[in-house]
């Protein structure tokens, strides 16, 4: 009887929320937690890290989980296709340089994208990583990154 007592009282004293941000030792974003009650109305809530498990905070947190999940997957499919894609050819950036094929300036990651695009692959800048600055004509190779996969694609800088 006095264990079922202490039980009760502490479901009393506890509170379920939805964590709206990684929480250190108590949860990661979107899920559904127990914590005590004045830790959740005095810090996590006003501290907008969490909400109050309701039904439909829960039925918001679902469908923002399902729209997540669709974007990963669109997101991971992207990366698939323009990864083939760009194995099979390689990305033509123009820049302007000199006798020895020295470039005036650098080339960027939004100078590779409209290369890819004018190939009719769509990558983004944010999937691009220059291991070292482009400053010479001819063939360079830069990383196309997605969560966590990586793929070493080649580019081919060309006088203008």
């Amino acid at each position: 009887m006095v264990c079922d007592l202490e039980v009760n009282l502490k479901r009393l004293k506890d509170m379920k929320v939805i964590l709206l941000k990684d929480v250190a030792k108590i949860g990661k974003r979107f899920s559904v937690v127990e914590v005590p009650d004045g830790y959740a109305s005095n810090q996590l809530i006003p501290k907008k890290m969490a909400e109050p498990a309701t039904p439909i905070n829960l039925k918001k947190i679902e469908r923002r989980q399902t729209e997540m999940a669709a974007s990963k997957q669109a997101s991971d499919t992207n990366f698939e296709v323009a990864r083939k894609a760009l194995l099979e050819q390689n990305i033509k950036v123009s820049a302007e340089a000199n006798e020895q094929g020295h470039l005036f300036k650098a080339v960027h990651e939004a100078e590779i994208v409209s290369g890819a695009g004018l190939l009719g692959v769509s990558i983004s800048t944010s999937m691009l990583k220059i291991p070292s600055p482009i400053k010479k004509l001819g063939e360079h190779e830069v990383l196309l990154l997605q969560a966590g996969k990586q793929e070493v694609i080649k580019i081919e800088i060309i006088k203008k």
